[in-house]
């Protein structure tokens, strides 16, 4: 893009901003990782990255965590299957008060993920063998996970499976070039900071916006471009208390987006 050459200080901003998140944990991949053998590990993550629609991240991994406090480890896939309710009660006190039309879908999908580790079982073995495109195509199997052409779950998925810790489980797969996720904050930076308003980047069809997205992550992170998707995933995401950009950098102290950010003040984000 011409507009990075001609806002050489906020790419320079972007990158460190790359730099400082590309540690923060994965919190998806967080709860997955308590999980006590590989299987349930992968199989924990496909369950977190199926529910994550329309509820922030961090509830999805309070949600995710209530789950695996209920039905830890295997319990995701062995008979006998846990009843609807008590699955919803888990739901609920991951969410807490937060409106989620989705939390009804949650039986549906655990139940649906864990029929999926019964019929593609060793997990591992079926992802280290299997293309990534073909990955994308079996994981429309889950419900809720998508069965369009452009299946961003699945390649959310496939990054946290494939990336190193903190970041994912580093399961190995010898084929190159894996898929970028396309995070949410990457729609957020193009508007706030990059040059959205410039490129009318919101009147975009959504194939243009992911090709915009990638270019980004390939220009802040040559060597590994899903670094960056994974960075961009906690910028402007709702927190505890703020942003979870914000809480990582002390009130957009340290954060080196933060002059160029319009959610950033001198005290800290609104």
């Amino acid at each position: 893009m011409r507009w990075e050459k001609e806002h050489q200080e906020e790419m320079r901003a972007s990158n460190e901003f790359v730099r400082i998140f590309a540690s923060v944990p994965d919190p998806i991949v967080a709860v997955a990782g308590k999980a006590c053998s590989l299987e349930a590990r992968i199989a924990w993550v496909l369950l977190g990255t199926a529910i994550s629609q329309e509820l922030p991240l961090i509830l999805v991994s309070k949600v995710l965590e209530e789950l695996f406090l209920d039905f830890p480890h295997e319990r995701l896939w062995t008979f006998p299957l846990p009843e609807e309710s008590k699955i919803a009660a888990a739901v609920r006190r991951g969410k807490g008060s937060y409106d989620w039309e989705l939390e009804e879908q949650v039986p549906g999908i655990f139940w649906s993920v864990g029929n999926f580790v019964r019929k593609r079982s060793p997990l591992a073995g079926w992802f280290s063998s299997t293309s990534y495109k073909g990955i994308c195509r079996d994981l429309g199997e889950i419900f809720f996970m998508g069965k369009g052409a452009y299946r961003p779950k699945a390649i959310l998925a496939i990054s946290r499976l494939a990336e190193p810790l903190p970041r994912g489980l580093n399961v190995i797969h010898n084929e190159k070039n894996p898929p970028i996720p396309f995070a949410f904050g990457i729609r957020k930076w193009m508007g706030f900071i990059g040059p959205g308003k410039e490129l009318r980047f919101s009147e975009m069809d959504e194939k243009k916006k992911r090709y915009l997205g990638e270019t980004l992550c390939r220009t802040l992170c040559k060597e590994d471009p899903l670094i960056a998707s994974h960075a961009f995933q906690f910028f402007l995401e709702k927190g505890e208390s703020s942003y979870i950009c914000s809480e990582h950098t002390e009130n957009c102290l340290r954060c080196p987006l933060a002059l160029f950010c319009t959610k950033s003040k001198g005290d800290g984000c609104v």
